[in-house]
């Protein structure tokens, strides 16, 4: 078995029969340990090929026709919404497309944006013929013409499991439509939903703006659909399934100092549970605090979180997301300040370069937060930081800047007194501590 990569939990027995019908329909095998960068590694955790993955949930019904409709009466029923960040009912996509009356391109993306996250490349290297059953029950429900596997370039592991499992249905005469695996430029940005269809449109990996975001094609151009793999995953359970048997779970990833975990939970179980299950602690204390999300997340005090269940309407009343299903905790002995320094000057780094907002907006905010984690901020620095935050809110031309204040803005208020000792010339004194992998780093 691989060290990099390993199954650490199996499903019990008893829980397999507590389930009864419902066994499957669960997206994972159990917890599953990734390295602190990249995703590569994977040996020693049980790919499930057709044949074990008909075993385990049965063949795919087909969703053209009368039963296209039902597929949507039942993505309604279990209240279904996308698990890339934006958490969109995925019916009322669905249902857009369809109206659009052309054929459509349905994708099927795997390019984790967040690289904390490793949720999407674990179920396409142990379960991709889930993903691939949603992304065809997809196509057939809202016409396609083509599907599209869209993954971050050099994430070769999983673009192999993918391909094997094309082949794997094509050599037991399963007719699908066509599918192709596409390769995008490694950067932040590139499993942004309105880049993914600028790019197949025929234009660059970036970002833009769009009016209406139910219809976020260009217009006179094919309509196209892009969904997160786990949002198509639960497709697949229920379309050789029933909705009886669905389990509403998440996934999350659950980062340490030297490793990841990415854990199935169901609703009723707490954050504290989760962090005591997959994250270990590097001083022995329970964290300070958890970013929620992704990198344009949000900072949660732990005693506010700890006791919360994984159940996005509970989250939704408490101003929270599971967004990417990112869950980072912050060492009791770590600075929130200098984290969350460190996360700007990456995003932006990141940013689309197309409007003021962010070529020149989050590069001021990331020097002066710099400023403020290094115990070097004026008051007038401050006061520009205050400003510079208030102009360039909902002015970006996409959602990248807003994200990224919106990390900062709840570090500033989850870590209020470390902001008060960070005054000019001094800081918190905690010692030097990187919570969240960042690429390129160590």
């Amino acid at each position: 078995m691989s060290p990099h990569l390993r199954l650490v939990e199996e499903r019990s027995a008893d829980a397999d029969a507590d389930a009864g019908a419902g066994a499957g329909a669960l997206l994972l095998d159990g917890a599953v340990v990734v390295p602190r960068h990249g995703t590569e590694s994977l040996t020693g955790v049980e790919r499930h090929d057709l044949d074990a993955h008909r075993a385990l949930v049965g063949v795919r019904r087909a969703c053209v026709g009368a039963a296209a409709g039902t597929l949507l009466a039942a993505i309604d029923e279990v209240h279904l919404t996308g698990r890339g960040g934006g958490h969109f009912p995925t019916a009322a996509k669905w249902r857009s497309v369809r109206t659009a009356g052309a054929a459509a391109t349905v994708v099927a993306n795997g390019a984790e944006g967040e690289p904390g996250s490793a949720k999407d490349a674990v179920l396409l290297q142990t379960r991709p013929h889930l993903v691939l059953d949603g992304l065809v029950s997809a196509m057939e429900a809202v016409d396609a013409e083509e599907g599209v596997v869209w993954l971050h370039d050099g994430a070769w592991a999983t673009a192999r499991s993918v391909s094997r499992a094309l082949t794997e249905r094509a050599a037991a005469g399963v007719l699908d439509p066509p599918i192709r695996v596409v390769l995008a430029p490694d950067r932040y940005l590139s499993g942004e939903a309105t880049g993914i269809i600028r790019t197949l449109e025929g234009g660059p990996t970036l970002p833009r703006y769009v009016e209406d975001p139910a219809r976020p094609w260009s217009v006179g151009a094919r309509p196209v659909l892009v969904n997160n793999v786990e949002t198509l995953a639960r497709v697949g359970l229920l379309a050789t399934g029933s909705v009886a048997a669905y389990r509403p779970t998440s996934l999350l990833t659950v980062v340490s100092a030297t490793h990841r975990v990415v854990v199935e939970t169901d609703a009723a179980t707490t954050f504290g549970e989760v962090v005591a299950r997959a994250w270990t602690s590097p001083d022995g204390d329970e964290p300070q605090a958890v970013l929620l999300g992704g990198y344009g997340g949000s900072w949660v005090l732990w005693g506010r979180l700890r006791d919360l269940p994984v159940d996005a309407d509970v989250l939704r009343r408490a101003g929270l997301s599971v967004g990417a299903g990112l869950v980072g905790p912050l060492p009791a002995s770590a600075c929130g300040l200098e984290e969350s320094a460190s996360l700007l000057r990456y995003l932006a780094g990141q940013s689309a370069r197309q409007c003021g907002p962010c070529v020149f907006g989050l590069a001021s905010v990331s020097a002066l937060a710099d400023d403020l984690s290094g115990g070097r901020l004026t008051r007038g620095g401050r006061s520009r930081l205050a400003r510079f935050m208030g102009e360039i809110s909902g002015r970006g031309a996409c959602r990248h800047p807003d994200g990224a204040l919106r990390m900062l803005a709840s570090a500033l208020t989850a870590f209020e007194a470390d902001v008060h000792r960070h005054r000019r010339g001094r800081t918190c004194g905690a010692p030097a501590f990187a919570v969240l992998p960042i690429p390129g780093q160590a």
